[in-house]
């Protein structure tokens, strides 16, 4: 995993105090997670699919150019997108660049493994840290010819896929690997049904949930035999109109800077009936002693004293657990965090990368392989502070909570959010005078 910090002419970025208290309404940017398999799916359909809602930024941008160099076409519309499918199957050879999305990556390389031809996957210096072996491996064993470094990108996948009706796949570092496998099988599938088997720990599995959910919505049925074990029942994507909610990943930051600022934020696009796993962060602001009205969008209004939370499990949640990381300074009690262990294959190593980070603002830390321990800090008494966001998104936008509370913390790249939430430190400098925002 690579720890090198941004190289960039870019002045280091204060993040403004927030003296509160606000009350913020805040639309969201769409779902990446949904986004990104919708698109995949109408990229598989044959006919046209609309889509609104997918978020304008960088990962979206990286997955619908890779969409059109494989032969489906993307294009704007007055209120979203229009995708008309399907790729080009045929042994023609492809080249794409996934920039700095893991998550799209993951799903070329399910989408490659169906067709003729050669299909060359590359991106991001960042990007080509991150492990793709599990998935590659199972490719090769089912027909697929596969170059690459060593499960890493750049790879080149030659198919197509010839796939045994029974699938086993290591589900321990990413569940994108199984998200993969389960939007391409209608492609692949050629008995009535595939069984798909996670060996080891499910991690992530709120995020597998959400891919059952969306290509349920589409036509294509998925069920969980137990809790190692997926059937995807044979059937064809059905194109039509798809609507894609707010961002639950990115609540997590609001609702936490409204839960340490005794400051209300309502999240007009998310609400209740949301799949997303890292929806459950509300109910931990809940712990901390926030008060949440859930319905069709989501309030929620931080305690006059924060309740303490000596420990938690954010398995289900792994995207979430940086905001908890980085907001543990600011609680009550120390925290421990368990875990964590697929924390070191995102963007950055989301486990070491923080603690290094908290330890040079004067923050006492300790990690494990799984786990962190963090103990409370002053604020005021926090070394003033250039935060390195290891080109990752989410180093940048949860660690804006404790800028908001020390005042003495800058960021190395504000423009790293712009991989998922471009228009983040905009909303964030609403808070400074709340009004509606989105």
């Amino acid at each position: 995993m690579s720890n090198a910090t941004p190289t960039s002419d870019i002045e280091p970025f204060l993040i403004k105090k927030l003296h509160g208290p606000f009350d913020a309404q805040i639309t969201l940017p769409g779902s990446k997670s949904i986004a990104l398999r919708q698109l995949a799916i109408a990229a598989l359909c044959s006919g046209s699919t609309h889509l609104t809602g997918v978020p304008d930024c960088d990962d979206s941008a990286a997955m619908i150019d890779c969409l059109n160099a494989l032969g489906a076409t993307v294009a704007a519309t007055a209120d979203g997108l229009t995708v008309t499918g399907p790729i080009d199957l045929s042994d023609t050879t492809v080249h794409l660049d996934a920039r700095m999305s893991g998550a799209s990556t993951r799903l070329l390389l399910g989408l490659a493994a169906l067709r003729h031809g050669d299909t060359i996957i590359d991106g991001h210096a960042s990007l080509r840290a991150r492990t793709n072996k599990p998935l590659l491996d199972l490719l090769s064993q089912q027909g697929c010819t596969i170059e690459s470094d060593n499960g890493c990108l750049p790879a080149k996948i030659s198919g197509p896929i010839n796939a045994a009706t029974h699938l086993s796949i290591d589900g321990s570092l990413s569940s994108q690997y199984v998200t993969a496998l389960l939007i391409a099988a209608p492609g692949y599938l050629k008995e009535d049904k595939q069984i798909i088997e996670i060996r080891g720990d499910v991690v992530s599995r709120p995020y597998i949930d959400i891919t059952i959910n969306e290509m349920r919505k589409r036509g294509v049925n998925v069920r969980w035999l137990d809790g190692q074990r997926l059937e995807v029942a044979s059937g064809r994507y059905q194109a039509g109109s798809i609507a894609v909610e707010g961002d639950a990943t990115a609540a997590t930051y609001f609702a936490a800077l409204a839960t340490l600022h005794n400051s209300s934020v309502t999240l007009t696009n998310l609400g209740q009936n949301s799949c997303q796993g890292d929806y459950a962060f509300i109910g931990v602001m809940e712990q901390l002693g926030a008060v949440v009205k859930r319905g069709a969008s989501t309030r929620i209004s931080g305690p006059e004293a924060l309740t303490e939370l000596p420990n938690i499990d954010m398995q289900a949640m792994p995207d979430a657990a940086l905001t908890l990381i980085a907001m543990a300074p600011l609680l009550a009690a120390p925290l421990q965090i368990t875990g964590l262990s697929s924390l070191h294959h995102k963007e950055c190593d989301r486990l070491e990368c923080p603690a290094k980070e908290l330890t040079a603002m004067g923050v006492d830390v300790s990690t494990t392989e799984d786990s962190i321990r963090i103990d409370p800090a002053d604020a005021k008494a926090l070394t003033p502070h250039t935060l390195s966001t290891y080109h990752d998104h989410r180093m940048a936008m949860a660690f804006s909570l404790l800028g908001s509370v020390s005042g003495s913390l800058r960021v190395d790249d504000k423009t790293v959010v712009n991989k998922t939430y471009p228009a983040y430190w905009e909303h964030y400098a609403t808070l400074l005078s709340p009004q509606r925002i989105g």
